[in-house]
């Protein structure tokens, strides 16, 4: 025997270089394409199911029901038995032609004036609104420029 053969050999490990420069190119494009991705969410409530609370209409106070219907032609704002509009007048509600996002938190602000402690709006957007149109209502409804208005809104089919 020479004094070659006596020597150990050592053992061959599994080749690690084509997974670290995998792992190396990798993980800068997993970092990159997390900066692209935003989720956002959207808070809103459900319409409850189940009888009227008694104090509903015992209390002597009828509820506002507010509503903003979101219509081909514009937003409607209306309340419960019309009680947004005066009584000599022949409209159930307010019409906003042209959906103006500024004019309904005007309307919605004078609302609010009169009923300060309501923060419910029930929003029925037409068949064919589109999701902008419905989430553009839902900020117009929310927050007046200083205030808080409506910070409930619950979504209802029409």
């Amino acid at each position: 025997m020479t004094r070659r053969d006596r020597r150990p050999t050592p053992e061959a490990g599994p080749d690690l270089i084509p997974f670290m420069n995998l792992t190396t190119m990798l993980i800068p494009l997993l970092l990159m394409g997390a900066t692209f991705a935003h989720l956002s969410v959207v808070e809103s409530t459900l319409p409850a199911i189940g009888p009227i609370t008694p104090c509903a209409t015992s209390c002597g106070e009828a509820p506002l029901n507010l509503r903003v219907a979101i219509t081909a032609d514009g937003f409607k704002v209306t309340g419960a038995d019309a009680v947004l509009v005066p009584e000599e007048s022949e409209e159930d509600g307010r019409t906003i032609a042209g959906h103006d996002y500024a004019e309904l938190t005007r309307a919605l602000a004078l609302v609010k004036d009169e009923y300060p402690d309501e923060q419910n709006l029930i929003l029925t957007p037409h068949d064919r609104a589109s999701y902008e149109l419905i989430i553009g209502a839902m900020d117009a409804a929310r927050e007046d420029e200083d205030r808080e208005l409506f910070p409930y809104v619950v979504i209802a089919g029409g």
